[in-house]
């Protein structure tokens, strides 16, 4: 096919299909741009009004709940007195949004009612003043302080104050000689009894305070412990401190910030200790899980104290402002609003002074809401019966931009809507982001769908016919290449190997070759020659016959054995004066097998051949036999130039030439590969190739054996 031709069969098929497809095409493109943007529009009403609809839900939650807190504490006079603490307590329970009551008495003081606090701030705690002491124990107790600390004597101490306990009816007093009793029964090593005697102070004293203001039953904790370790009783110590820790974490005692640090540290230094001894029995190990779950519990508990008294110590301010911005504005209704103290952000509903609660007109109460709970359970129940997440993402910052809350999968692209709460409460942001719509959803769903199937169908039909068609004529190009190709080495395969039988003849019949050696070797080329021109004129007229389907086998029981033999043998005499070396190696008890000898002698003979033209200059050749399960294998291996892994399932096509270097230099038609792999599959077998460039090739017939 010429150039020309070519280039007038591209330009007719360009005007023809390509200009029009394009057309088609940017027509529906537009048609696709018009829809997607209506239904976007569409979308983001939709959105508008989904998140309308979710942040009304959230405004309506937060109003329920001050709501009930007005009916809580309207007609009540004192709520700060423990017994009235319950109702907050109820309230929180019923309304988990609720982190936290307040009370703002005064605009000066912050309390809170139901707060079950781990500690208080530093110097909140009054310590009791010192109780009134008869002269008669004051004087035993003065004496028993003199013989302990001054004179040593611990024997006349403890008699001093066991003496001045049994005399004194005073509780705050008994249990501070008790414990004077255990410390000194401590120092002169009464072990037991000093443990008795802490148990005693545990059970009667706990919550007798020192003028120090540490309750003597965490002090008598902290002693007893000591002394367990004291008697290697780890397993005791153990289960005191965990006791104690556990006593601090459930609010036993009030203690102070200071206090509490004080005697935590210690106790998880204690444990710690304790569980990182080698030697500890397993009884012992067994308390190491409830100290973790201890500790995790502390943890979260302290995180909400440090919030709360944060909030006590620090909100005054912000609180007064709101109240005064309430009054001046003559507003009745909640006033709402996020504060931030350090790192702790608190969500208030603040109520107005003037709310119509009777006889608390100097009490501003307030509610702190909890913002895990508003995210997690508020928030996600109306997000998800609002917005159907299977096709709309949506994201929830922070005042900061931070992200608090997302779907699974959000788009990379920008939100359609991005909005804040009503009343900007909380001061968070939800960004609706819509699922990328596919086309074919686009299309179904809109009113125009008809003229995209119309421009689709017209569009595949040409499109398809263009590709079709260039496939088609690359496929004929390529295929007019290769016959041009095959006929011209066809032509110089028929003219080499003429001029070499024409020269030798010519030399023999002019008497011109003096030995008979030499004459003997030109006779053996001539052989050679014309079994050249005799398998390439096969291979191409059975090739023809076999595409057309003439080719008749005749198959009869075969001896494998000498067929091969004869065959290997009379190559080998052919190809001896070229240095090449055939072996054969096969067994003689090879099974009979139904095959036409001539077609697969032809085989062979073309594999050998191939193997001779790519072997280099290692000219050694191996021919092998065997049978392998239900097949008999027969294999030709070369040690030459080898065949690269990605042309090792083109070297069976027709035509197909391995490397254009090597074509140059090894002259043949590409036809012999393509014979044997069309008589092998009219045989039912296969035949496979393994080759690595530089190291040889192996061709492997399979052939089954039929009886």
């Amino acid at each position: 096919m010429s150039i020309q031709k070519r280039k007038r069969i591209f330009l007719l098929f360009f005007l023809g299909i390509g200009i029009p497809s394009v057309l088609l095409g940017y027509m529906a493109f537009r048609g696709i741009q018009n829809d997607q943007a209506l239904i976007e529009k569409t979308k983001r009403n939709e959105y508008q009004k989904l998140v309308g609809a979710i942040t009304k839900s959230v405004d309506e939650k937060f109003h329920e709940v001050e709501q009930a807190f007005v009916a809580v504490i309207s007609n009540r006079n004192d709520l700060l007195q423990p017994i009235q603490s319950k109702q907050f307590a109820d309230f929180k329970h019923k309304y988990p949004l609720v982190e936290e009551v307040f009370l703002f008495q005064n605009l000066d003081k912050i309390h809170f009612p139901a707060a079950k606090l781990l500690f208080f701030t530093n110097g909140s705690i009054q310590t009791s003043s010192a109780q009134f002491r008869p002269s008669s124990i004051s004087r035993l107790i003065q004496n028993g302080q003199q013989q302990e600390f001054q004179l040593k004597n611990y024997p006349r101490a403890l008699s001093s104050y066991q003496q001045a306990f049994e005399k004194t009816s005073s509780n705050q007093i008994k249990g501070e000689l008790l414990n004077a009793i255990a410390r000194v029964q401590k120092k002169s090593s009464r072990i037991e009894a000093a443990i008795s005697c802490y148990k005693s102070i545990i059970r009667d004293f706990s919550q007798v305070r020192l003028s120090t203001g540490v309750p003597l039953g965490l002090g008598a904790r902290m002693e007893l412990g000591s002394l367990f370790l004291a008697k290697k009783d780890f397993l005791d110590a153990t289960r005191t401190f965990i006791e104690s820790f556990g006593a601090i974490i459930n609010r036993e005692w009030r203690l102070e910030r200071a206090q509490y640090s004080f005697f935590v540290k210690n106790i998880k230094k204690s444990i710690n200790d304790i569980l990182s001894q080698a030697s500890l029995p397993e009884e012992a190990l067994s308390y190491e899980d409830d100290f973790q779950k201890l500790e995790n519990e502390e943890r979260k508990k302290k995180e909400i104290t440090e919030k709360l008294l944060a909030f006590q110590e620090s909100a005054e301010i912000d609180l007064q402002a709101k109240i005064s911005q309430s009054l001046d504005e003559a507003q009745d209704a909640t006033k709402r609003f996020m504060l931030t103290i350090g790192n702790h952000v608190y969500l208030v509903s603040l109520l107005s002074p003037s709310s119509k609660i009777d006889n608390q007109a100097d009490k501003t109460w307030g509610l702190i809401h909890n913002p895990d709970y508003l995210k997690g359970t508020v928030l996600k129940q109306a997000l998800a019966q609002n917005i159907p997440t299977e096709k709309t993402g949506w994201i929830l910052r922070g005042r900061d931009g931070r992200k608090l809350l997302s779907t699974k999968q959000v788009p990379g692209e920008s939100p359609a809507i991005k909005t804040n709460f009503i009343g900007n409460f909380p001061d968070w942001t939800i960004e609706l982001y819509p699922q990328g719509t596919h086309l074919f959803e686009t299309f179904l769903t809109s009113s125009r769908g008809i003229y995209f199937f119309a421009f689709l169908l017209i569009g595949s039909i040409l499109v398809f016919g263009l590709m079709l068609t260039l496939k088609t004529v690359t496929h004929e190009i390529g295929l007019a290449r290769m016959k041009s190709d095959f006929v011209s080495t066809i032509s110089h395969e028929f003219k080499s190997p003429l001029t070499s039988i024409r020269q030798l003849s010519e030399m023999l019949q002019a008497g011109r070759v003096p030995s008979e050696e030499r004459r003997k070797k030109y006779y053996d080329v001539l052989v050679e020659q014309s079994e050249r021109l005799t398998l390439l004129t096969d291979n191409v007229l059975n090739l023809a016959k076999m595409e057309e389907g003439r080719r008749e086998f005749e198959f009869n029981r075969t001896d494998i054995y000498p067929l091969l033999k004869e065959l290997v043998s009379g190559i080998q005499d052919r190809v001896r004066h070229d240095g090449f070396k055939i072996q054969i190696k096969m067994e003689k008890s090879l099974p009979i097998l139904r095959l036409d000898s001539e077609a697969m002698t032809q085989v062979v003979i073309n594999l050998i051949d191939n193997a001779i033209k790519y072997s280099g200059e290692r000219k050694k050749i191996i021919v092998r036999a065997y049978a392998e399960n239900r097949d008999l294998i027969i294999s030709v291996q070369d040690f030459g130039v080898g065949i690269k892994k990605e042309e090792l399932d083109k070297v069976f096509e027709r035509f197909y030439r391995v490397g254009e270097e090597l074509t140059r230099r090894v002259k043949g038609s590409g036809l012999g590969l393509t014979l044997v792999k069309q008589i092998v599959e009219a045989h039912q077998g296969t035949v496979e190739v393994e080759s690595e460039p530089g190291l040889g090739s192996i061709f492997f017939l399979r052939i089954p054996i039929r009886e």
